[in-house]
Order: C-alpha cells, then structure tokens, then sequence
C-alpha cells in the first residue's frame, strides 16, 4: 500500500514522508496503516529499496491560529472551488534501518544511496518482512543498536522501537522466533522504563 511520498530529510538514515491525503490517491491510507512503529519500504530503483520504520508523526496546519473570518466552508470549497488545495498535512518520520539490494538480498545496515525527494513509501507486507528478518534461519535485528541509540534522545523512538517488536512477534508467531522476540521486547521494555526513572 503506498502511503505518501518522501519530502525531506534530516541525515542519510531519517526522512520525513508526507502521507497521501484523500484526494491525492484513490485509496488513502488510513492513520492505523500509517502508525508508530510500522515497517515502509521506499524503492530506490531496480529492485532495490530502503526498509525503514515509522518513528515520529507531526501534523501541519496553517489555519491553525488564525482567526480571520472563513467565507466559505469545507463542504462548499468542494463545490465552488474543487481545485483549491488543502493544506493539513501528515507527516512521519521514517528511521532507515536498512535496504534490499538489486538481487533482492536484505541488508541490515545503512544503505549506499538516498531516495530522492516525490519517492513512494509502501507499507511492508509480512512476507517482506519475514524476507528482511530472516535471511537465513535465525531472525536478524542488526538494526537494533542503531534505534537504541536514537531512542536516548527520543523517548518516541522508544516506544516505535517496542511497537515494531510487537508487530514483529505477530509475524514471526509460530516458532523459537517468537520467543526470542517476546524476550528481547521485554528486556528493551525494562531498560526503557528503569532509563526513564534516572
């Protein structure tokens, strides 16, 4: 499913994506495919695409504080002026944590190129992602400290890091997976909460 396209960036691993409005695709994502802590994966060409994770959302109104008068409202700008353009928007972060390569190979580490500005961001399916955690027979999270990192800072970061665990466990639920998913969420759940007391 796409969900909006990248318009900006902060380094080589954080992008901010605008997600596509009603009017802008005939299916609009809605906010639950678009939530904190989802898989997204921008293609950068060929087969290759960034795999990223949702880490942040910010939402821009201009009208917000201004208090002049509207002479028309949202139902009659639809039919005085179908082409006026809204400008809400919905933005999120989107934290890179790795790529596919041209063959298709998942690599957990910072990717060698940038995805240029009007890129498509996709929501992941669960096959990519099983394609991308499991290259081989153990489930793979080379990614981890990288977000850990981040979430010193961040304490959404913190909770997009537990969400993206969660949601992994639904993925990989049959299995020693599983398990080791379950363990690693708890133990980064703990660390989380003891690092917010000090």
């Amino acid at each position: 499913m796409r969900l909006g396209k990248i318009v900006a960036s902060d380094s080589h691993l954080q992008y901010r994506c605008q997600v596509y409005g009603p009017r802008e695709v005939s299916d609009a994502p809605q906010p639950d495919d678009y939530g904190l802590g989802n898989f997204v994966a921008v293609p950068v060409g060929d087969r290759r695409a960034l795999v990223g994770i949702i880490s942040d959302t910010q939402l821009h109104n201009p009208e917000f504080g201004s208090f002049s008068p509207r002479l028309s409202s949202d139902e009659d700008l639809e039919i005085f002026s179908p082409d006026y353009l809204a400008e809400t928007r919905t933005l999120v972060s989107v934290a890179v944590i790795g790529y596919f390569d041209e063959n298709g190979r998942p690599h957990q580490d910072a990717p060698p190129v940038a995805p240029p500005v009007n890129t498509d961001v996709q929501l992941m399916t669960d096959e990519q992602l099983r394609s991308f955690h499991q290259p081989g027979d153990e489930v793979c999270l080379s990614y981890l400290p990288f977000l850990i990192a981040a979430a010193r800072t961040s304490p959404v970061m913190m909770q997009a890091i537990l969400k993206a665990l969660q949601h992994l466990q639904a993925v990989f639920a049959d299995g020693p997976a599983s398990l080791r998913l379950r363990l690693v969420r708890q133990n980064l759940s703990w660390q989380f909460r003891v690092a917010g007391m000090a």
